[in-house]
């Protein structure tokens, strides 16, 4: 079930040096897509083809801890079943999921990184598991606690490595984390935009807010900052084309017509009004009042 000839992913330059100590443990990737590594091993895909198994370790990954009683799962992965039902298809799908993690545990032999103790269920209790999603939001804790390192909050965002769990997309259980890892992301490439424009460097800041419409085609403050920055770089036909655009898809998932505000920030685009000359009078003093509010670390952890 483990292939020996794959460590995972090549580590980005922000990762290497800690590339020894991910190569030891349990390593899982959520973000974009689920994958385990096994002490630098890739587990294949072929052993999580019985999709309890993937689930049992994706809840405990997502779950405060990496812990969860052994009802809560019960109650996720057989909801229609009775206790007793529920309790026996869960031992089974254990024994698969250890299994599929050490392939050769013996007999008897007390498993590294799932168990079952006093009806509690728990993922990697030695400390020997590393995600992606977990650096993220790291990541992006240094960020904002930063108050406006652009360097930090350019690794935060290149650790976002897409949606968590699309394959999961429709279950409950994953909704509310995947909607705040995405909030994070987007409010990460909000304020790096804002920083990048406090450092005129334009084209960095529309970099980072179409990011943004890539993953959220009706943010409206990111689609009218991208108007009113490519009317200022002096691309107006850019600002027409993404006003238009995003009229188009305001109508056609809404029914909408964008606000105010964008309307009158296009027009002063193609009037002329916005246009290279105002670059010393970008928001100086907004982009910095941004980094005035209290953030809270523990904003980023997962809901209860």
């Amino acid at each position: 079930m483990i292939n020996g000839t794959s460590a995972g992913p090549r580590p980005g330059a922000g990762e290497r040096r800690a590339s020894r100590v991910e190569a030891h443990g349990l390593r899982l990737r959520l973000l974009g897509g689920f994958s385990a590594w096994v002490d630098g091993r890739s587990v294949e895909d072929e052993a999580w083809r019985r999709r309890k198994v993937s689930r049992l370790v994706k809840l405990l990954a997502l779950a405060p801890e990496h812990r969860l009683h052994r009802e809560q799962v019960e109650c996720v992965l057989w909801p229609a079943l009775d206790r007793r039902a529920a309790a026996q298809n869960l031992h089974h799908t254990l024994y698969r999921v250890r299994h599929t993690l050490e392939p050769r545990l013996p007999r008897r032999a007390e498993p590294r990184f799932v168990r079952l103790r006093s009806d509690l269920l728990e993922l990697a209790p030695g400390g020997e598991l590393e995600s992606d999603l977990e650096r993220f939001e790291r990541a992006a804790a240094a960020a904002f606690a930063s108050r406006g390192d652009a360097d930090l909050y350019i690794e935060a965002v290149d650790r976002f490595g897409g949606e968590l769990l699309p394959e999961e997309r429709f279950e409950d259980w994953a909704i509310d984390r995947r909607d705040t890892v995405k909030a994070t992301y987007v409010e990460l490439l909000l304020e790096l935009a804002a920083i990048e424009r406090t450092r005129a460097r334009l084209d960095a800041a529309i970099d980072a807010l179409k990011r943004i419409v890539a993953v959220e085609p009706l943010h409206e403050d990111a689609q009218a900052q991208l108007i009113y920055l490519h009317g200022l770089a002096g691309r107006r036909h850019l600002a027409v084309a993404y006003f238009h655009r995003f009229r188009d898809v305001l109508k056609s998932e809404l029914e909408a017509e964008p606000l105010p505000t964008t309307v009158e920030i296009y027009r002063s685009v193609v009037s002329g009004r916005i246009c290279p000359s105002d670059r010393i009078a970008m928001d100086v003093a907004a982009g910095r009042a941004r980094f005035e509010r209290d953030r809270r670390v523990a904003a980023l952890e997962p809901r209860p």
